[in-house]
């Protein structure tokens, strides 16, 4: 690339989109200088281009290869303008941009990345709305928002972002207080979507919502919150689909009005604005599309496999399927345009197809718990530690179970044991009743992911109808597997399972009247409740997906829209 004109600076400005929230960028550029007074710069915009900061300008002469790493400069935004500044001062080729590429590194976190599952998953590929996108997103607490603004009256933002109020708030009251916001796109705009988190407490106040596709000459209201009621947090957003032709700047406006002035009074959490512009090319390319992801193994070990698909035309579906011992790690999902990627092989990584049925995940219903309010001996008084501890003898069935997660102050709701003190809980029913399931909530100090097959911890449960003479029914079972989590329990965060109800359910119920457990355990060892059930039952629970171009739900889908995962 050169200048159109010899000594006329000469821009072309590439937009980069992340997947997620972009956490740095890399840029590799091939540039040409002939003289000093020759140009060749680079800088970057994270808000549309209303700002610019210079990142590098060549001080050398010939070919220069450069290569940069940004961070502070690109993180925590969504998308990155790159302009490169060419100037020739005698002649348009003494300045050239040879060669540029871009590699961007965003965030990612489990919740983010299509999921594939044990067995048959159905991948469905398609477009969206064919256009680009522009977003302001911005933090508005100590005045984050002020390089996305273009003009603001009677308004500031708290230095810290309070979380119970708004941030963004009138400096003086009965006063009109807003902030605008400008939107400049490279073709016509076909969408503007804008609006937020809302905090309106004081009487007789209001926060309006406006637009202006003529630079500001005129401004129309598309909505007004004016109700000053509990609760003190609404979000909303307006879509404006009627677009002036040719436009391709707009104007939003944050109007508050209050007869006090503060965030307690009337103000704005979070804003977010949105401006859909029409592509220069809507013709859809072959693309590949690459599943990674890491099968789970009988050891808990993984295996990394991959599968990748040439998608010549859309709507198109296709087969993955995953082998293992349960639902896999998915790392990656890439999509590309054919060719942008050497050497790829299609189809899977390792060239075996493993087959399988679609997964059906299960539905848990549980009965009764026959042990709550019952009575219990333990055959070594419970310790103290990390405000643990029974005194009454009742925390065990007293129907509170300890949570998902191990440490903080989860130790506090059971009894805790040190290391190797292996005691021996026997619960009275009061009578013979019948057992569909016996459990107990546990989890301990050093943490152990159930998940992971760390849960070493042996319960053993022993039934007697005198109390006197019993019998073992066996274990609990604590090495579980994701696919023998219920559909309706849901997993903490970060899918680690370090405290749990583990159960022994036996092939037909068992008639008792005491139950004891049995622990052996080499880490400090917390029990929150003991749970007997007079029935237990698991039901298939398909979670049916209707596919764009189908009229009914099919059993197996994964959803995978080119647009979305583009944005």
């Amino acid at each position: 690339m050169v200048p159109a004109q010899a000594g006329k600076i000469g821009e072309v400005i590439f937009k980069i989109e992340g997947a997620n929230v972009i956490a740095s960028t890399a840029i590799k550029a091939v540039f040409a200088r002939k003289t000093d007074a020759d140009v060749n710069g680079i800088a970057v915009s994270t808000n549309n281009g209303l700002t610019w900061q210079e990142i590098w300008k060549n001080d050398k002469t010939g070919e220069t290869t450069t290569e940069l790493k940004l961070n502070n400069e690109v993180n925590g935004a969504y998308e990155v303008l790159v302009k490169v500044s060419l100037l020739g001062q005698t002649a348009a080729t003494n300045a050239t941009l040879k060669s540029i590429e871009f590699a961007t590194t965003t965030m990612l976190n489990a919740k983010t990345q299509p999921q594939l599952q044990l067995g048959k998953n159905t991948i469905y590929v398609g477009t969206g709305d064919q256009t680009n996108s522009i977003v302001y997103w911005p933090e508005l607490q100590n005045g984050q928002y002020k390089p996305y603004a273009v003009e603001e009256k009677n308004i500031t933002s708290r230095k810290e972002n309070p979380g119970y109020q708004g941030t963004l708030h009138a400096t003086k009251a009965n006063e009109e207080a807003y902030v605008v916001f400008k939107m400049d796109a490279p073709t016509d705009i076909t969408r503007i979507q804008y609006g937020g988190r809302l905090y309106n407490r004081a009487p007789k106040s209001h926060i309006d919502f406006l637009h202006s596709f003529d630079g500001g000459k005129t401004w129309t209201q598309s909505y007004s919150l004016t109700e000053t009621k509990a609760p003190w947090d609404v979000i909303h957003y307006e879509t404006i689909d009627k677009i002036p032709p040719r436009t391709r700047s707009v104007l939003f406006k944050y109007l508050l009005n209050s007869s006090q002035a503060g965030s307690d009074a009337c103000s704005i959490y979070a804003i977010r604005m949105e401006a859909n512009y029409k592509p220069t090319d809507t013709t859809f390319k072959p693309i590949e599309v690459t599943f990674n992801w890491s099968e789970r193994q009988k050891d808990y070990s993984l295996v990394e496999r991959s599968h990748t698909q040439l998608v010549t035309q859309v709507p198109f579906k296709y087969t993955i399927n995953v082998g293992g011992e349960d639902h896999p790690v998915v790392n990656s999902l890439r999509t590309n345009l054919k060719g942008a990627i050497a050497n790829v092989q299609y189809g899977y990584s390792d060239g075996k197809d493993v087959g399988g049925k679609k997964f059906i995940p299960r539905w848990a219903t549980y009965g009764k718990n026959l042990a709550e309010g019952k009575s219990y001996t333990v055959s070594i008084p419970s310790d103290t530690t990390w405000e643990a501890g029974d005194p009454d003898g009742k925390k065990l069935t007293d129907g509170v179970f300890g949570p998902s997660y191990s440490g903080g102050t989860s130790y506090r709701y059971g009894t805790i044991w040190g290391a190797n003190k292996n005691p021996v809980i026997t619960l009275d029913l009061g009578a013979p009743m019948n057992c569909a399931s016996f459990g107990m909530n546990f989890h301990g100090y050093e943490w152990q992911d159930a998940l992971k097959g760390e849960v070493k911890d042996k319960v053993e449960v022993l039934v007697s109808e005198d109390g006197k003479q019993y019998t073992s029914l066996g274990f609990l079972k604590t090495d579980l597997r994701r696919n023998d989590i219920p559909i309706n329990f849901m997993l903490p965060d970060e899918e680690a399972l370090t405290g749990a109800t583990f159960h022994f359910i036996p092939a037909q119920p068992v008639r008792t009247r005491y139950v004891q457990y049995k622990v052996t355990s080499k880490r400090n060892f917390d029990c929150t409740e003991l749970e007997v059930l007079d029935a237990i039952k698991f039901e298939p629970y398909d979670l049916r997906i209707a596919l764009p171009d189908e009229k009914t739900p099919i059993r197996s889908a994964q959803l995978l829209s080119a647009r979305r995962v583009a944005q």
